[in-house]
């Protein structure tokens, strides 16, 4: 019998009480044996099939803490946020601009630190914490600028806005580059356009910027097509946005609903051809944003208009269905890599479109 227990010591306490409950033996024979076979290891946790281990507890623990962390950076962010706006909103007034600067450039740079203070152990965690903590720190910076341009420069108009995005722009690439998260990556592509757009109203001729934010949007989403720019679904969204917002800026010249049509138009082959429904998807949003412009500009007969809704709505179920059942599914990678441009075409068309959209300004703006 000694024998036996000694060789399932785990067992041991459900057997003793077993035998207990059933009369094999008394309590204290029970008592004896356990004080003979000295302490038992702790039972053994039993995995169903299906369902994952139990988490350690001081996993648990450590998950719990960086949570609580996690929240409590939040919760201050959003209050020196809520601060800035409450003492901007009673005193602004009665504040010189030196202490404009010193209230917004102070809490850009307690954002900016404080990210950079988070403790990389907290893993996902710390990106996440990070990630907005120096989403308010480039956002602080563009406030900066403004108060800087206008207060102290009086810049207005398009030399403020080419202040403020290129500053922020600089900023925001820089911490992109120190944590390449989606966030970061929003904000570049952000001032970006916004810089392109600026430096395209520089030349006092409408419709330039938007014509400027397209080709922002083109590049960034030829660099995501080539996955120069990752996650290339974060670049391929960030483009697709880009360039139907620029063809808006222009709207309702018949010269911007021509781009726009034309972008979405691309888009939505070059989803069918990819098997992308992310890119489809972008231009299904285009669609239902411009043709309802293009409809009440050039046919306003509301026979003509439900037709054309009609005609175009049908090809777009068309083309979701076929990306649907013609895109690989998970056990294909390479497939999926096959629609991937190389980086190298990437890169030449990225510089075309950007040479093209450059020259296009300057001879509409200096003509």
């Amino acid at each position: 019998m000694r024998h036996f227990l000694a060789s399932r010591p785990a067992e041991l306490p459900a057997l003793l009480d077993h035998w207990v409950a059933t009369g094999v033996i008394t309590p204290e024979q029970a008592a004896r044996m356990r004080a003979d076979l000295g302490p038992t290891p702790p039972p053994k946790l039993t995995v169903l099939p299906g369902l994952p281990p139990a988490a350690e507890p001081h996993a648990v623990d450590r998950r719990q803490a960086s949570i609580a962390i996690e929240a409590l950076g939040y919760l201050g962010s959003l209050l020196i946020v809520v601060a800035s706006l409450l003492f901007a909103s009673r005193y602004w007034d009665d504040v010189s601009t030196a202490g404009h600067l010193a209230i917004v450039g102070g809490a850009a740079a307690l954002l900016l630190l404080a990210g950079f203070a988070v403790p990389a152990r907290l893993g996902e965690a710390a990106v996440r914490m990070q990630a907005v903590l120096w989403l308010g720190a480039t956002v602080s910076t563009a406030g900066f600028l403004g108060i800087l341009g206008d207060e102290a420069f009086g810049w207005y108009d398009e030399d403020l806005a080419l202040l403020v995005f290129a500053g922020t722009t600089l900023v925001a690439a820089l911490l992109w580059w120190r944590l390449p998260t989606v966030v970061q990556q929003a904000l570049v592509v952000a001032g970006l356009a916004g810089m392109a757009g600026a430096s395209a109203a520089q030349l006092q001729v409408e419709n330039l910027p938007g014509v400027a934010v397209w080709g922002v949007g083109a590049i960034w989403f030829l660099l995501g097509w080539g996955r120069v720019v990752r996650p290339r679904w974060a670049a391929l969204l960030l483009g697709g946005i880009c360039v139907l917002i620029g063809p808006g800026m222009t709207v309702p010249a018949d010269g911007g609903i021509v781009l726009a049509l034309a972008t979405i138009a691309a888009l939505v082959c070059l989803a069918v051809l990819a098997r992308d429904l992310l890119i489809l998807a972008v231009g299904a949003w285009g669609a239902l944003q411009f043709l309802p412009i293009a409809i009440n500009e050039w046919f306003p007969s509301e026979v003509t208009a439900a037709a054309v809704l009609l005609v175009v709505g049908g090809l777009l179920v068309v083309g979701a269905v076929w990306v649907a059942r013609r895109r690989p599914g998970a056990s294909a990678p390479a497939k999926r890599r096959a629609y991937a441009i190389p980086a190298e075409v990437a890169l030449i068309a990225g510089a075309c479109v950007a040479v093209a959209v450059t020259a296009v300004i300057l001879v509409l703006g200096l003509s």
